[in-house]
């Protein structure tokens, strides 16, 4: 509509002064101009928006790295050129999250399968060495035993399994409570102080003289400090 107001505009004062001077050598020379003013400002949308369809078709083809230069946009294009770099770049962080999560449940089913493959390998050998030593075998009570402590490792990895399920899909129990930070870590350390020592592992504890009061589930927290402390007592060097 800019364009067509401003052809007609350009034309009627031709007209106006062709008709005052009477000259058509004048009047072909402006309407040359004119032409090809608009023959460069058609050729301008054109490429910019080209360069729209492109980047168009580069996102819809899956290259969601894809970035336009809004710069080389006429400025009617550069708000939709910004856009839709954003949109690329949304679907981007998008894939990339959904390639991390499948990257992460393939590893929780790599390392809980291990875990559970552990106990239970120990609970199939020790009952088949009940089975074929007898209820008074000289060894039934140790093996009993066995079965008794891998059973319950068992079944607390289950128990984490799900509570990890449910943690992903945000249907998880929290019971929020006033706790004192402080005091829940200086617990944790006295569970570990022992098995670190035993590894040459010496723990700095750095933390405020005030009380520091949180809202947490101190159930799902302790097993976070819980977590972290088993993670260094086993991967940590001296």
């Amino acid at each position: 509509l800019i364009v067509f107001t401003a052809v007609t505009i350009l034309e009627f004062l031709g007209l106006l002064i062709v008709i005052n001077l009477r000259s058509m050598e004048f009047l072909m020379f402006a309407w040359g101009i004119e032409k090809i003013l608009i023959l460069v400002g058609i050729g301008i949308v054109t490429n910019s928006f080209q360069k729209i369809q492109t980047a168009v078709e580069a996102v819809a083809g899956g290259n969601y790295e894809y970035k336009i230069n809004e710069e080389k946009l006429v400025p009617g294009h550069r708000s939709l050129g910004e856009k839709l770099n954003h949109i690329a770049s949304g679907m981007n962080m998008a894939v990339e999250e959904r390639l991390k999560s499948e990257r992460l449940k393939t590893e929780l089913i790599t390392n809980v399968s291990h875990d559970i493959k552990t106990p239970l390998t120990s609970i199939i050998n020790y009952s088949e060495l009940i089975i074929s030593e007898g209820a008074n075998g000289e060894n039934t009570k140790e093996y009993a035993e066995v079965l008794n402590r891998q059973s319950k490792r068992l079944k607390k990895l289950l128990e984490d399994l799900l509570e990890a399920s449910k943690a992903a899909t945000g249907n998880i129990e929290v019971n929020l409570q006033t706790c004192d930070i402080g005091v829940m870590l200086t617990q944790t350390i006295g569970e570990f102080e022992d098995k670190f020592r035993e590894k040459g592992l010496t723990l700095v504890e750095k933390r405020p003289e005030e009380p520091v009061w949180i809202k947490a589930d101190g159930r799902h927290l302790w097993r976070v400090f819980d977590k972290l402390m088993n993670n260094i007592y086993k991967y940590s060097r001296e």
